[in-house]
């Protein structure tokens, strides 16, 4: 599935193994890759009694969150919502909703999972032709964008008739999550799952998971943090964006104006305890405006001490990397 934001994060399996098969031998994990959403999804866990039945089941929920969420599946549960009649949410579909909903209140409206229709006439929806609209489009699509506009009653939901949700920026990090929860009613407390970036780890042990996430305009890790459970995503805008003339437009919308957004970040990098979680803050962080997001992250962090944060942004033609301290007690040293 493509995501709302594209994720850079990338595994150091090298420098992981180091310390996760510390005084163990490598034949004793599974490491499986499958194609998924639109990208790799890889699962590590121990090679035990068990584990390829868990492996099967894990992958089967990351595909059930991808039915579910997927506006590239033209029958998928969120693509049959369009049509202004009242839809009885799926247990799978439901707990994005509900995330969705929670940060456009913590966002102020800019993170708004009812703008399917503007990031499709961008053309970074399933049609994928990128142009630049014209007014008339973008006023006809602003009409139908709002989540005002729409109807919820418990775990039912009716849009506005054309209306399109586009939960892409939770979709992966929930995938992950559900594949998590599978693993661990299954038995396993030891693994890594990673769903085309948005990554899910579990340890019974001490920190043994080292994540990587790259430099935005390079091919150097701008910082290596090491966590043992929890949850990382990264979104950015260098890496999924058209140019048309002279302008270069990024795949992050104002739902708001309609805009392509403006802005210095590169990308924003999230720890937390869950992936929807990760990956909805790491979304709605790079909505803001740089130094808005990095104040709201500072307060955030006070109330919400599983969570820390790395932004990277372009200054007069340099990176300039901004850590809190949770996020540097983390660094890999």
């Amino acid at each position: 599935m493509k995501k709302a934001t594209i994720i850079t994060v990338a595994f150091l399996l090298a420098a992981a193994a180091t310390i996760f098969f510390a005084n163990r031998k490598k034949s004793e994990w599974i490491e499986e890759k499958r194609f998924q959403m639109a990208t790799v999804t890889k699962i590590i866990l121990p090679n035990v009694r068990g584990s390829r039945a868990a492996l099967r089941d894990a992958f089967a929920a990351i595909d059930e969150v991808e039915r579910a969420a997927s506006r590239f599946i033209p029958d998928s549960e969120i693509n049959s919502l369009s049509d202004g009649k009242w839809h009885k949410l799926s247990p799978v579909l439901l707990p994005m909703w509900q995330k969705a909903e929670y940060f456009y209140v913590l966002s102020g409206g800019s993170f708004d999972p009812t703008a399917g229709n503007l990031i499709s006439l961008w053309g970074f929806g399933p049609e994928g032709v990128k142009k630049e609209p014209t007014e008339e489009e973008l006023a006809e699509a602003l009409r139908l964008t709002g989540l005002n506009k729409v109807e919820t009653s418990n775990d039912f939901i009716r849009l506005p008739l054309g209306m399109s949700l586009d939960l892409n920026s939770l979709a992966a990090g929930y995938a992950a999550d559900h594949a998590a929860q599978v693993l661990w009613k299954h038995g396993i407390s030891d693994f890594l799952v990673d769903a085309g970036g948005e990554i899910v780890c579990s340890s019974k042990g001490k920190k043994i998971w080292d994540i990587g996430i790259k430099d935005p305009e390079g091919e150097n890790e701008t910082t290596v943090i090491s966590i043992s459970n929890g949850a990382v995503s990264t979104s950015g805008s260098y890496a999924n964006f058209f140019k048309s003339g002279s302008n270069s437009f990024t795949h992050i919308v104002d739902a708001k104006t309609g805009k392509a957004a403006k802005t210095s970040l590169l990308s924003v990098s999230v720890v937390a305890r869950d992936g929807i979680t990760a990956d909805g803050l790491s979304t709605m962080l790079f909505c803001l405006p740089p130094e808005a997001g990095k104040a709201w992250a500072a307060g955030f962090l006070n109330a919400y001490p599983q969570f820390s944060a790395m932004f990277i942004e372009e200054a007069e033609g340099k990176l300039r990397v901004t850590k809190d301290e949770d996020w540097k007690a983390l660094e890999k040293r």
